[in-house]
């Protein structure tokens, strides 16, 4: 139950309002970059209708988490929140407004607004939480909700935070975390979303847990007495009763049509009259009544409107800018002295807005009357919204200019940012940039090397293969053509001699890493040769990149060095780490000992997973979702040691981990997240979770690289979509997909071509046809041993012995399943045995027997053991691996105080906090840790090293 708090009074004082200056001094350096009027409370310009009701109504709200207020533009939703939040009273409440644009469906962007508007209200109690979105990687939208909530639970100040045109959000990630903040809403936090359209909530949800308070159009509409209060106080018209009520019904209520119509009345005209002469709905009407204030205004007013009626907020500068003369501050006083649909955003009178549907009718002359003006006006406001640091909007501009060389070059800039502040992109940014490049014409695209590379760069994952290839050749034949570089257009070329030679290393890194993929893998291993040789010293990222294609090259082409693939990836990581891109380097970790399973060092894989996660929760740079990628391929450790209670939880939150990270293998990593998902479910027996999971990838695998999507599957899922099909009696299926794979074009790299022969030998094992099976494997066997990839050895060697069994001869069986056994004993290999049912049980009983008779065998009763048992581990260790992704940092705190021995009291003395705060944190951790008292707590602790970092 929320407390009771004293209402705020129904007529309207002004609050006290920062201002620019002051507001600008309380921002962090990096956040002057943000644009401050999107934090101010909009102001009247003059006299407002009371409508007490609805102030009442939002009285009201402060009982429930969500207020929504949802109606359609003109019917004064932005007007009504502004008049109640400055009848707030200022001791009990603290109004944190963001004005929404279409900019901030970027999650990072969004969470710094966020935080921002809170933190004027209460000045640098929010500044840790703001500073940690500055680290190389941000922290994804959860994590900071969480946050923000417990900053909120411990913070003396009640704050009602107000979305305001939040239809301009369309990011899914920020619907979901708003949902999130919702449904764990402190009791200090109120939120309101002002809004054109609902949001994509799940309203009749909350409805039922009474948390949403929704004010409607009907709601919002005036009555006939607002509407008669309207023309006396506002307009200083005189109008009869009858007349009033007659154009309330004509115009719906609708407040814009009302006042239109008041500025539209010549004083001997009446309003009854001039409505008739008007047919059609709110948009004519809007149209009509616009083109009578238009006249009324004098030239210089007019061209002003004209010209800015295409910005979303404007200022003198701005509007000097748009005009190309001075004076712009002038007219906007006018204008809002005039009360001619303009805001104004700041007490200081410096930035303003138009009413939404006044800028559309006025955006709409402007076409019809001056259209040659159009992309001339944006070029101008683009210009200034680059000088101020504002790229999306000066972008956004020069291309509603089309003016296509501008706006490739702040792509450029934009992209360089990217680069420079995450090893990355969100999705939202990726389908930005993906519009972006779709809107400029290829003659401009091939003209820029940088641009070229930046595209190769950022969307390898999602461009089709000949389109990426494309553009690496545009720029390599750019840079490598010396009379380009003498040509008049310097902007085309880097201008240091040594920054294009870093470039086309960069280039040449990228096209070895596409041809990795392929038949021949030595031409990637030259190509990063050649990358090698023209980069920079201290040039460690793309060094860092070099090292990881070769990573993958010496794995999965013809070159087949696993021991030599593994020495190359751990150096890309240190190189990563030494370049200062952390989510690279344990990007590249997590990759590494993906592939160290296949060569059989589980042990040491496990111990660099551990490592990966601990660098991920480093104090100060919160960069827990890059846990995600460590953690799902210690899943495939963990089950492989037979470790199952709470693996697919643990796989399903370093999925959701890795769904919040920027990096540019975000899509391969969810196809592995989900590979991985499906092989603990086949593991558990758990066929429709398993499918699901299947299901999963191949839903990603639409909007992905064809090439790229089908290698990742061949090399990573194939076996184990067959042994769904055979585990749910699909032969036919399997069959199916066999001649399928026989009669198509033999595309890919020798690995791939290995896991599809692996998964045909299954299929001729399930059909009862060994020799076929054993003609499969014999090669396959050869080339693993060659390449020193021992664990998948174990498994081809277990399918030999089986199929071996199949002929019934034992002894082939035996001494084949013994070479396997040798291998897996030292790295505990569990699973690989299990997972092939009864047969192997029967044979294992067998090897056992004879060997016993001759020694000890510790290790195969251990693996028998399993074969009657869903796990051997107790459930609190293995859900422990998953614990460096669930405790936040506050938790890390109080957890180390307990171990310290500290009492409930000592805690909130210590952490500046409540007791009962205390006891939430140590309830929360309890059940994380899956203990039940501060012994388990202590032992489960000191067992995962969990306060290492903290010394």
């Amino acid at each position: 139950m929320r407390k009771s708090m004293e209402k705020p009074r129904d007529d309207i004082t002004i609050a006290m309002i920062p201002s620019q200056k002051e507001i600008t001094q309380q921002l962090m350096p990096w956040q002057t970059h943000l644009l401050a009027t999107k934090f101010y409370v909009p102001t009247a310009p003059g006299p407002l209708v009371s409508r007490p009701r609805l102030i009442s109504l939002l009285n009201e709200s402060l009982k429930y988490p969500l207020t929504l207020i949802s109606a359609p533009a003109g019917f004064g939703k932005t007007t009504l929140l502004s008049s109640w939040v400055h009848a707030l009273p200022a001791r009990n409440f603290r109004p944190a407004w963001v004005s929404l644009d279409e900019e901030d469906n970027d999650p990072w962007l969004f969470c710094t607004y966020l935080l921002s508007a809170f933190d004027q209200q209460q000045p640098g109690y929010f500044a840790p939480l703001l500073a940690s979105l500055q680290a190389l990687q941000a922290p994804p939208l959860k994590y900071v909700l969480v946050a923000l909530i417990n900053l909120l639970v411990e913070s003396r100040e009640c704050f009602v935070l107000i979305l305001d045109d939040y239809q301009l959000i369309t990011e899914p990630q920020i619907h979901s975390a708003l949902v999130y903040l919702v449904e764990h809403c402190p009791s200090p936090l109120h939120l309101v979303i002002a809004t054109r359209t609902d949001p994509p909530f799940s309203l009749p949800h909350l409805r039922a847990r009474q948390q949403l308070l929704e004010i409607r159009t009907s709601q919002l509409r005036c009555t006939v007495e607002e509407a008669k209060v309207f023309f006396q106080d506002v307009m200083s018209i005189e109008l009869p009763e009858e007349t009033i009520q007659e154009v309330t019904v004509r115009t719906e209520g609708w407040l814009v049509g009302l006042q239109l119509l008041g500025l539209s009345l010549p004083k001997q005209t009446s309003p009854l009259k001039l409505l008739k002469e008007i047919s059609g709905d709110q948009r004519y009407i809007l149209d009509y009544l616009t083109e009578e204030v238009l006249q009324r205004q004098p030239p210089d007013v007019q061209t002003f409107l004209f010209s800015t009626c295409i910005l979303e907020r404007v200022s003198a500068s701005l509007g000097d800018a748009v005009i190309q003369q001075q004076g712009s501050q002038q007219i906007l006083e006018r204008l809002e002295q005039a009360n001619l649909f303009i805001v104004s955003l700041d007490n200081r009178r410096q930035w303003y807005r138009y009413h939404a549907l006044f800028a559309e009718a006025l955006a709409y002359r402007l076409e019809q009357m001056y259209p040659d003006q159009v992309p001339l006006l944006h070029y101008r406001a683009s210009l200034w919204y680059a000088e101020h640091d504002q790229t999306i909007l000066a972008i956004i501009h020069a291309f509603r200019a089309a003016h296509w060389q501008w706006a490739a070059e702040l792509i450029e800039r934009k992209v360089h940012l990217l680069m420079s502040q995450a090893w990355g992109a969100s999705q939202h940014e990726l389908v930005m940039f993906r519009q972006w490049l779709k809107q400029l014409p290829a003659a401009v695209v091939n003209a820029r090397p940088r641009l070229c590379v930046a595209c190769a760069l950022l969307l390898w994952q999602v461009a089709p293969q000949p389109t990426v290839e494309g553009w690496l050749d545009t720029a390599e034949a750019m840079l490598t053509d010396s009379s380009t570089t003498q040509g008049s257009d310097l902007s085309i070329v880097p201008t240091a001699k040594e920054d294009q030679a870093d470039l086309l290393a960069e280039e040449l890194a990228w096209r070895a890493f596409l041809r990795c993929h392929v038949k021949d893998g030595h031409m990637a291993l030259s190509l990063c040769q050649q990358a090698l040789s023209l980069l920079s010293r201290e040039n460690y990222h793309v060094r860092a990149i070099v090292e990881w294609v070769r990573f993958r090259t010496l794995y999965i082409s013809s070159a087949n060095d696993g021991i030599a693939a593994i020495e190359s990836g751990l150096q890309a990581s240190s190189l990563a780490q030494t370049a200062g891109l952390r989510a690279l380097a344990i990007v590249i970790l997590g990759t590494t000992t993906a592939y160290m399973v296949g060569t059989g060092q589980l042990r040491e894989a496990f111990q660099l997973t551990r490592q990966a996660m601990q660098w991920a929760r480093t104090p100060g740079e919160l960069m827990e979702p890059y846990v995600g990628y460590p953690a799902l391929f210690q899943a495939d450790i963990l089950r492989e040691w037979n470790q199952l209670n709470g693996l697919s939880t643990l796989v399903a939150e370093g999925i959701e981990l890795c769904k919040q990270t920027e990096s540019m293998s975000l899509l391969i990593h969810l196809i592995y997240g989900y590979g991985m998902l499906l092989r603990v479910h086949l593991t558990c027996g758990e066929l429709n979770a398993a499918r699901s999971a299947l299901q999963e990838i191949e839903h990603i695998g639409i909007g992905m690289n064809q090439h790229l999507y089908l290698h990742v599957r061949s090399i990573f899922t194939t076996v184990d979509q067959v042994k769904l099909w055979l585990a749910c009696g699909e032969l036919d299926r399997a069959m199916f997909w066999v001649k399928d794979l026989d009669r198509g074009e033999k595309l890919g790299t020798p690995f791939e071509h290995e896991r599809q022969a692996v998964a045909c030998a299954r299929i001729f094992l399930a059909r009862e046809q060994p020799t076929q099976a054993l003609e499969q494997l014999g090669a396959l066997v050869q080339r693993a041993t060659a390449g020193r990839r021992w664990g998948h050895v174990i498994e081809m060697r277990l399918l030999q012995a089986l199929a071996h069994q199949m002929r019934q001869e034992k002894s082939h069986a035996l001494s084949t399943l013994s070479e396997a056994v040798r291998f897996a004993e030292p790295e505990g290999y569990i699973r690989s045995f299990v997972d092939e049912g009864a047969p192997m049980e029967t044979l294992l009983s067998t090897l056992r027997q004879e060997q016993g008779k001759q020694e000890l065998t510790p290790y195969l009763d251990t693996v028998l053991a399993a074969f009657e048992q869903k796990s051997m581990i107790p459930k609190e260790r293995t859900q422990a691996q998953a614990l460096p992704v669930l405790l936040s940092e506050r938790e890390l705190q109080v957890l180390q105080l307990l171990v310290n021995g500290a009492s409930n009291q000592e805690i909130a003395q210590a952490l500046v906090i409540t007791i009962d705060t205390v006891k939430r944190h140590v309830s929360h951790i309890f059940a994380k840790l899956d203990v039940q008292n501060r012994v388990q707590a202590v032992r489960r602790a000191q067992e995962l090293s969990l306060l290492e970092a903290k010394g």
